[in-house]
């Protein structure tokens, strides 16, 4: 993934995101409310925290063990 796409997601909830765009960038939403994600490369889960507004962190979809960090 490009650092523009990687902008263009960070601007994106993933809550709204299809299962082609989430493969894309390496992960599986588990639990859509919960925004408990899940890597498709090792399989770690995890759940990043939401921002006083509500909204989702710069990163949110990069996994714990960078497997996905540079795109798949």
């Amino acid at each position: 993934m490009k650092a523009l796409d990687h902008n263009c997601m960070d601007k994106e909830d993933l809550r709204r995101l299809s299962e082609p765009e989430l493969q894309r960038m390496g992960v599986r939403l588990l639990k859509r409310q919960e925004v408990v994600l899940q890597c498709r490369h090792c399989m770690e889960t995890w759940s990043p925290q939401l921002d006083y507004n509500g909204k989702l962190p710069f990163g949110y979809w990069v996994c714990p063990a960078k497997c996905n960090q540079g795109g798949v």
